[in-house]
């Protein structure tokens, strides 16, 4: 046989071969069609919705929901969900498997959704558990499992290798993992800030931010992706400012998330609020309040009508303290409603409200229709407008306590601050009874902290803030030790010198000559000399007092007070 004929032979064999695999293709078209159709009247028959699943994107994170084995026992698969609501794709609802897992389901709260699906179509998507996905995706999970103990334990050096996890992740999942991270250093924020050609990514622990790393632009598109819509946030706008909220559990405690969205040069950038709404309460010791203004906290339950403020800049505890004070209040004989934005704690025996803006729900209407349950005390998450403030001194001066925030640099300018917003002083005055300020400093790390001699520069301004406290407490008798602690940095800190925060505070209990004052129009300069007459002890002084009980740092209180050594 020639050369050419032998080509001519090779060339047919082959061409039979392709019209094989062509044909046998073709024909396994022809089954499939008549198998999905055949399905599809099955569902008719059943009242099901109908899927053709293996022609159905599924998202890989949905491959969590169910364990392969029971996945293929139950010959089932998720392929779309919503927040609760979910859809299964399955070949027979009557198997008893499937049953099983349904009914497990519907006790974790899913809104399930019913389809059916062929057989083949079942087995083909079966096939996502063997893929390179879902095996990194389990091997996520078991080390996210072993670092849940350990790895993050306020270690930011550890916190690094968040990057690697996550760029290799999901993004839900790796959400998750900064989630995690966060929550195990304490970190009360998140930061994602998009760069020329990185997003950095800061958590805030102990109100200072710390680096923990860097992201790829490319992965961050997608994590922007799933945190709009955890939250609730319109996909398709990134050139406005949007606010969102989301929730994830922790050790079975719910953690609440608000999130802020605003467009920058380079891509939207996102603040996370964490807020554990079951975190325990401090007790007014551990919350830094000592002294003469202990008994004033203490005394606080006492009253039974006027507003008790709490004043100072967003991140200064100033929350926590009215929580600590509504807790006090709470008791049988008592009737108590808050209105907030969001709730932060939950509170047993407290009707907790959330305002909702977009429905028209605020804090000034909101107040007016809590009026009308009759309540005995009110916490009202902030006043930030005349109607609210106008409504919660009307409500304090017809026999209800009203506990409140306000944003102003000290105790006594939140006089002026509710005059300037429209109060006439003739309201202001009568409707107040206690005005608490305060700022949250760090505390000096117990494990790293060295004592040191105090440098002749500080000496010399303890010396001059102790002999004013003398003066108006001479009752305190303050003494200033040879050493103080100053901060080092080790593991259990971050590296920080700082592990905790506490607050230092000025309160003001209103009396008939500061209220007259009030009414006179007098400055707040001549209502402070009043006070300080009374034994009043500035934010700066006070924390002062905690530098010498060895709680912080000279640089502390002036970083938090405004003031420069």
């Amino acid at each position: 046989m020639t050369e050419d004929a032998k080509m001519k032979k090779a060339a047919g064999v082959s061409g039979d071969l392709k019209s094989q695999k062509t044909m046998s293709q073709g024909l396994e078209s022809i089954d499939r069609d008549y198998l999905e159709q055949a399905t599809l009247e099955k569902a008719k028959q059943l009242g099901l919705s109908y899927i053709d699943v293996a022609k159905s994107p599924i998202n890989p994170d949905l491959l969590k929901i169910l364990k392969p084995d029971t996945a293929k026992k139950a010959m089932m698969m998720p392929f779309f969900r919503i927040g609760k609501r979910i859809r299964i794709a399955l070949t027979d609802p009557e198997n008893p498997e499937a049953k099983r897992v349904l009914e497990e389901l519907k006790k974790q709260k899913y809104l399930v959704n019913i389809n059916l699906a062929s057989e083949s179509g079942i087995k083909e998507v079966l096939k996502l558990y063997d893929s390179d996905q879902y095996k990194v995706k389990k091997e996520l999970e078991t080390t996210y499992k072993e670092k849940d103990v350990e790895a993050y334990e306020k270690e930011l050096i550890h916190l690094s290798d968040l990057k690697v996890q996550v760029e290799s992740a999901t993004s839900e999942e790796g959400l998750q993992l900064i989630n995690m991270g966060a929550m195990k250093t304490g970190a009360s924020d998140i930061h994602f800030e998009p760069e020329a050609k990185t997003v950095r990514v800061r958590f805030r622990i102990d109100g200072i931010l710390h680096k923990v790393f860097e992201l790829d632009s490319g992965i961050y598109k997608n994590l922007v992706n799933q945190i709009k819509y955890l939250s609730k946030m319109k996909l398709n706008v990134n050139n406005v400012p949007q606010d969102g909220r989301f929730s994830f559990d922790l050790n079975q405690r719910k953690i609440d998330v608000r999130v802020s969205d605003i467009p920058t040069q380079f891509g939207e950038s996102f603040v996370f609020r964490l807020l554990d709404s079951e975190k325990g309460l401090l007790s007014y010791q551990d919350m830094g309040f000592q002294h003469d203004y202990l008994k004033k906290m203490q005394n606080l339950t006492n009253s039974n009508h006027g507003m008790i403020l709490c004043t100072g800049p967003t991140g200064a505890g100033k929350t926590s303290t009215l929580y600590t004070v509504l807790n006090k209040f709470n008791s049988p004989e008592s009737k108590i409603i808050t209105l907030e934005d969001p709730i932060e704690y939950n509170l047993k025996g407290v009707s907790q409200s959330q305002i909702n803006e977009k429905r028209g729900y605020n804090f000034a209407d909101g107040l007016k229709s809590i009026l009308r349950q009759d309540p005995d005390v009110v916490m009202i998450g902030e006043i930030r407008d005349i109607d609210t403030a106008q409504t919660a001194s009307q409500a304090a001066l017809t026999g209800h306590v009203v506990l409140s925030t306000l944003h102003t640099n000290s105790a006594v300018e939140t006089i002026p601050r509710l005059i300037n917003m429209g109060l006439p002083p003739f309201m202001v005055a009568p409707s107040i009874h206690t005005i608490i300020a305060q700022r949250l400093v760090r505390r000096v790390c117990e494990h790293c902290k060295v004592m040191r001699s105090i440098p002749e520069a500080e000496l010399k301004d303890i010396k001059n803030t102790v002999d004013a406290i003398n003066k108006v407490r001479p009752d305190l008798k303050i003494e200033i030790p040879d050493k103080l602690p100053q901060p080092a940095g080790c593991d259990k800190c971050s590296h920080t010198g700082y592990s905790g925060r506490i607050a230092i505070h000025e309160i003001i209990n209103m009396d008939y000559e500061i209220r007259d004052m009030i009414l006179k129009e007098e400055s707040s300069n001549n209502i402070l000399l009043a006070v300080r007459r009374k034994g009043f002890i500035t934010m700066r002084e006070d924390g002062i007092l905690k530098v010498l009980e060895g709680v912080t740092t000279l640089e502390e209180v002036f970083r938090v007070t405004g003031i420069s050594n």
